[in-house]
């Protein structure tokens, strides 16, 4: 449909020529008259109030002015009094508040002087800091220790009278500075009065200016905008009670009748589109379904079932599957949804020569294809559509779906499938990434444990064995030393006793490595023994009172192991509490101690090895440390290691 053009014949469509004329031109001058009254107003209001805060800022340091002379006034008088009185009757309390005075005085005028912000009043301070240190540098200092090493004319007349008129002078110093800060504070006080009021008196006006501004523009917006929106609203109220077949009347060619066009058009829209949005949320809040298992990592049969539901449930089909390629042609039914009827059990083989999966199979692509029924529905024709399940690059499989053919499956549904397939060969690909890297794990931990009985025979059938000969040997040298040379018999035992020393530190360090123990007498004795040898206290209950296979006793053995050694490093723990029992298919082990806790697995502590030992055999491990409360692990190792 081609745009109206103006009378100008310029091409232009003219509902446009005729909204620059029309409410947004009207709308932008009342804008712009309102934003110029408002911010007059707020330039105004923002001078007054800076004037007002001024004022009462000076107002403010006034007062503080006038605390801190009056502070000087009373500390001249506290000195006085007191030197006076110590003058007259010698008892040195009367001195307290002099020399109170005399320490603080001098800071209270340097204070005053430094806080003065009038001129005339600055040169007042300057003379009574110069005036009140003369008064105790060259007159009161002097006359308190004349007085205390009791010289007689302190008492006279004439030290009273330069006393009394220093003194005087000082007060009235004071009185005139106060007077005067006093005046200027009131003066100060009228100003920010008069600031206070100009600032009312102007966000008054200007309220009352931006108020009937705002009434104007309201009035207008009423009649040529709020009305017609008004009615657009309930029209679209109605719409989203489902009725999508209501429409606005245009009623204007300016912006709002721009704006009603614009909604029908919507509406019309959306009436067709609604259906389509319902089941792209469905289809989404599936996969986000499904992508969540995957994501939690749950078992393959969980994931393959949740995909079989929601792929059917999303096509409306009556029936899904999934199916995982064999070798020999056939395929395995991993899982299926029937919307009724009887499922083929998981596990099932099935041929595909006849099915939708058969050129699944062969072109790697999805497929489309009329299928006869499967033996759980009802005899008829049905269209069938199937995708691929790529895992590693290769077809691990196919997920089909099958509906009646009077309502086929969509012409997107081998799309809407292959989202889904992708899911499915992610969690293909995790379980098979976990299984692979648990038996590698695992063959890792054996590789190291075998290592290490290795090592443990060869340091005990080889170097220990021959350090025990070596020892002998040098003995029989000793025995054959002469009497008549002491020395030399010496030095061979101390040979001998350095070749033992060596042989119980090769001893020691053996059982490190594998304790012999363990092979030959199995969990229970090597756990007593490693209880005995342990640093801090261990109340060792043990349950096991069997062999058990190699692998699990090698790693039960190291996680106490290791935890006796942490506690005894960090814990603080006056006892280590190791409970082993064999309980059905797995092993339980507990370890807790008193200690101060806090343990942190990421500080280097050993408990990452000793968590990925424990994985490595199938086994999980929890650890519990708060602060102050003591370290706590439980370990299940199942018996039967795969």
């Amino acid at each position: 449909m081609a745009p109206d053009v103006d009378g100008d014949g310029n091409g232009l469509p003219s509902r446009w020529a005729t909204m620059r004329a029309g409410l947004t031109t009207r709308l932008l001058l009342a804008t712009g008259v309102l934003v110029f009254v408002v911010a007059a107003a707020y330039v105004a209001l923002g001078v007054a109030l800076t004037d007002l805060s001024r004022a009462r800022a000076g107002a403010t340091h006034s007062v503080q002015e006038v605390n801190v002379a009056r502070d000087v006034r009373r500390l001249l008088i506290d000195m006085e009094t007191g030197q006076r009185g110590f003058i007259i009757t010698g008892e040195p309390s009367f001195l307290e508040p002099w020399e109170i005075g005399r320490r603080t005085l001098p800071e209270r005028v340097a204070t005053l002087r430094n806080i003065v912000d009038d001129p005339q009043q600055a040169k007042r301070a300057e003379q009574l800091e110069t005036d009140s240190l003369a008064y105790i540098r060259d007159y009161s200092v002097p006359l308190v220790d004349a007085a205390r090493r009791g010289e007689g004319w302190v008492r006279g007349i004439p030290a009273s009278e330069d006393g009394k008129r220093r003194i005087d002078s000082l007060r009235r110093q004071l009185d005139g500075y106060v007077t005067t800060e006093l005046a200027l504070s009131a003066a100060e006080q009228a100003d920010a009065d008069n600031d206070y009021r100009r600032a009312t008196f102007i966000a008054a006006g200007g309220l009352a200016a931006s108020v009937l501004m705002t009434v104007v523009i309201s009035i207008y917006l009423t009649t040529r905008v709020v009305r017609p929106v008004r009615r657009t609203a309930m029209t679209a109220e109605r719409i989203a009670a489902g009725k999508l077949d209501a429409r606005v009347p245009e009623t204007s060619k300016a912006e709002v009748g721009v704006l009603e066009r614009a909604f029908n058009s919507m509406a019309e829209s959306l009436q067709h589109h609604v259906g389509e949005l319902a089941r792209l949320s469905d289809e989404h809040a599936a996969l986000r379904r499904v992508a969540t298992l995957v994501a939690r990592g749950r078992p393959s049969d969980e994931v393959f079932a949740a995909v079989a539901q929601e792929v059917g449930l999303v096509l409306g089909a009556e029936i899904t599957r999934i199916l995982r390629f064999e070798a020999d042609g056939t395929a395995t039914v991993t899982a299926t949804w029937l919307r009724a009827g009887e499922r083929v059990p998981t596990g099932t083989r099935i041929p595909i020569t006849n099915t939708v999966a058969g050129p699944v199979r062969e072109t790697g692509k999805p497929a489309r294809i009329t299928e006869e029924s499967p033996p759980e529905l009802p005899g008829s024709a049905y269209s069938a559509v199937g995708a691929p399940i790529m895992v590693g690059g290769s077809v691990w499989g196919a997920m089909t779906a099958l509906s009646r053919a009077d309502r086929p499956l969509p012409d997107v549904a081998a799309a809407r499938i292959a989202e889904f397939t992708d899911l499915v060969g992610t969690a293909v690909a995790n379980a098979q990434a976990r299984a692979d890297l648990v038996a590698s794990r695992a063959r890792i931990v054996a590789a190291s444990d075998e290592a290490r009985r290795r090592i443990e025979r060869n340091l005990h059938d080889g170097a220990q064995q021959r350090l025990v000969a070596l020892g002998l040997q040098i003995r029989l040298a000793e025995a054959s030393v002469p009497p008549e040379q002491p020395p030399l018999r010496k030095q061979l035992g101390d040979i001998v006793s350095g070749l033992n020393g060596v042989s119980a530190d090769l001893q020691e360090i053996s059982r490190g490595i594998h304790p012999a123990i363990l092979s030959q007498g199995g969990l229970g004795p090597a756990l007593r023994i490693l209880a005995r040898r342990s640093a801090v206290p261990v109340d060792l209950d043990l349950g096991v009172d069997r062999r058990l296979p190699d692998s699990v006793e090698v790693g039960a053995y190291y996680v106490v192991s290791e935890a006796l050694t942490n506690a005894a490093k960090h814990a603080r723990a006056s006892v280590v509490k190791v409970g082993v029992e064999a309980e059905g298919a797995d092993l339980h082990l507990s370890i807790r101690d008193d200690g101060i806790g806090g343990a942190d697995a990421a500080k280097g502590s050993g408990l990452i090895g000793l968590t990925d030992r424990v994985e490595a055999l199938g086994g999980t491990m929890a650890m519990s440390s708060p602060p102050g409360s003591g370290t706590s692990l439980l370990v299940k190792i199942p018996l039967e290691v795969q």
